[in-house]
């Protein structure tokens, strides 16, 4: 979609001005919509399953080797995140997957299965995910940002788990950490 090519085109700017970026995203199983025309002219669509391991994606490890995953809490149920990198050039494009066996239900385990598929219910989910995961994903490969831009409302989340660090890293009160928040979200 425009927002991802956007984006695509943002990262790969950054890399070629040796900018100091990093982007967070989600994973989908399933790929975007593709058309094509029957022979009477009327539209044709499908969405192709991504075979993840023949793409130029890597799964993140930790130091000692296994998977790096992370979790967010979605309606009392802990959902676990696997982390892949794409290399865009010199920059890193994280991307969250919940398609993974230690997610119990198809509900959380089809939370990144196709972006714009689904209720309201799966895209709060998916917001949640972007935005809490993604922070936590950050936090986990040691990467400290200095600014945090998001696109449009899909990670807004990021704003409500940065003042929950904030306050419970540094003690701060809700208003102090929204105002701490508030110089480096974009």
């Amino acid at each position: 979609g425009g927002l991802g090519v956007l984006s695509g085109d943002h990262l790969k700017a950054s890399s070629d001005a040796l900018l100091p970026l990093v982007g967070v995203g989600l994973l989908y199983q399933n790929g975007y919509l593709q058309q094509k025309l029957d022979p009477d002219g009327w539209q044709q669509e499908h969405t192709p399953i991504n075979d993840f391991y023949s793409l130029p994606i890597t799964p993140v490890t930790r130091a000692h080797g296994g998977e790096l995953v992370v979790s967010v809490t979605l309606t009392a149920v802990e959902v676990f995140l696997k982390v892949w990198r794409i290399d865009v050039g010199r920059v890193k494009l994280y991307l969250l997957d919940s398609n993974i066996p230690r997610n119990a239900t198809a509900e959380h385990r089809e939370i990144t299965n196709q972006r714009y598929g689904g209720d309201d219910h799966k895209r709060i989910h998916q917001e949640i995910v972007l935005g809490i995961g993604g922070l936590r994903a950050l936090k986990e490969l040691g990467l400290n940002p200095t600014v945090y831009h998001m696109n449009e409302g899909h990670s807004a989340f990021l704003a409500i788990e940065r003042i929950r660090l904030l306050m419970a890293e540094h003690a701060l009160s809700f208003e102090e950490a929204l105002q701490a928040s508030r110089v480096n979200n974009v």
